[in-house]
């Protein structure tokens, strides 16, 4: 026998999801935009310096990620977009993280101070690909406009 979960308390999970992981990765921006010299010197030249262009470009580009995108995924306006560019961000995180700090013993390790450099990113990242598959949920502002888009958009709405 199979049980259905109803919809309404799926989108209520996904409504959760976002505001929890949208509330707290928006200081994640701000953050970078505070500091864009130090965020691009201490990360990014050091651990992607292969990447092109400027790299405070890319400072720039992860800090407005992660507020723009927290402001529309909190709104459910363009969650699938939104969740996608923020998994980005994390995986970016995550190998900043393991090049730094390793796994640190995972996942039966203690680590020193008890501070896993890593699970954040990686519980960052796992919300954001739940978020990009099953989208926004009937709790969103997508949900109420999505009929009006054209059809090879309202996936993504």
């Amino acid at each position: 026998m199979t049980e259905s979960v109803n919809p309404k308390i799926t989108s209520a999970g996904l409504l959760l999801l976002r505001i929890f992981a949208s509330a707290l990765m928006i200081h994640h921006g701000i953050e970078k935009l505070s500091d864009v010299q130090g965020f691009t010197t201490y990360i990014v030249d050091q651990y992607f310096g292969f990447l092109p262009f400027n790299h405070a470009l890319w400072t720039a580009g992860a800090a407005y990620t992660q507020i723009i995108g927290s402001i529309c995924l909190l709104a459910g306006l363009a969650t699938r977009a939104s969740a996608l560019g923020l998994a980005s961000t994390m995986v970016f995180a995550l190998a900043f993280h393991g090049l730094d700090t390793g796994l640190q013993g995972a996942p039966l390790g203690i680590v020193d101070a008890h501070n896993y450099e890593y699970e954040t990113s990686a519980l960052y990242l796992a919300i954001f690909a739940v978020l990009t598959l099953w989208g926004s949920g009937s709790f969103s502002i997508s949900s109420l406009f999505k009929s009006v888009l054209p059809e090879k958009l309202q996936p993504w709405a």
